[in-house]
């Protein structure tokens, strides 16, 4: 009973988003500019070949052609763009009181908002991984191994999207504390951007870094599942997915412990 009523909440939150799809879709213009910037720049740091496939020869870097590059950007950006922003409405309610009225039903509040957000993070991933296909197709190319990688790469990006959910509701509830959460988001952001190899693959830094960067929870969110899709082998299947697991599960932890704590600071000072 207790897993129907997420479930629920999860169906009623992928219903409602539907009907607001139309207006996401404008989102995808951005989307498709940044393909074609990186594209532009993609095509000047592998040689400027004329066709813009520069992919299927000979020239790599770090063992990547220009086609893996183009789509591990789609998938990580499919990753990032898809995520509903849910720690400013924990925050509003924190802010405005009205979360007393939530800690009386009966559900979870972590696992409530995580399975709204998902709900609607499942419904913007679908064109977002559309859009990117069939842009990067006409960009550079079709990606070798898209359909042998296409079960594990589906689930890798749902859990990386689960994983920067469960982020942004620890963020959201960091409102007991502070006044203003938005700082610690842009610095998660930012991270996820750098170290988790949002833009390029952490296999293009300074070895040291990407050694480290690489089992970060936020190398878990991007680089890790976009990798996989690109550069398919069992073993990085594997390494994804057990990592995301365990990564989903300390976080879920995590936050469930900053609930508990957030609701005795509220029981002291408010009563």
């Amino acid at each position: 009973m207790s897993a129907r009523k997420y479930a629920t909440v999860f169906a009623i939150a992928a219903r409602d988003q539907v009907v607001y799809i139309a207006s996401f879709l404008m989102r995808n213009v951005f989307f498709v500019i940044i393909l074609f910037v990186f594209y532009s720049l993609w095509r000047v740091i592998y040689g400027g070949a004329p066709d813009g496939v520069a992919a299927s020869g000979a020239t790599t870097i770090a063992g990547f052609t220009m086609v893996q590059v183009l789509w591990y950007l789609t998938f990580t950006e499919t990753i990032e763009l898809s995520q509903t922003r849910v720690f400013m409405p924990i925050s509003a309610e924190v802010k405005d009181g009205t979360i007393a009225y939530s800690l009386c039903r009966p559900y979870s509040y972590v696992l409530y908002w995580i399975s709204r957000s998902m709900g609607e993070n499942i419904v913007k991933i679908a064109p977002m991984l559309l859009t990117g296909f069939v842009v990067a197709t006409l960009f550079v190319g079709p990606l070798p191994g898209y359909l042998t990688a296409l079960p594990v790469g589906l689930v890798a990006i749902v859990m990386g999207v689960l994983i920067g959910t469960t982020v942004q509701t620890i963020i959201g509830l960091l409102a007991f504390w502070f006044e203003e959460v938005s700082p610690f988001w842009w610095i998660i952001q930012k991270l996820v951007f750098v170290i988790g190899g949002m833009f390029i693959p952490l296999d293009f830094y300074p070895e040291w870094l990407a050694n480290v960067a690489r089992w970060s929870p936020f190398a878990f969110v991007a680089y890790w599942p976009a990798s996989t899709w690109v550069d398919f082998s069992f073993d990085r299947a594997m390494t994804t997915i057990v990592g995301q697991f365990v990564y989903a599960v300390a976080l879920l932890a995590l936050a469930a412990g900053v609930f508990r704590s957030a609701v005795r600071k509220l029981h002291v000072q408010g009563g």
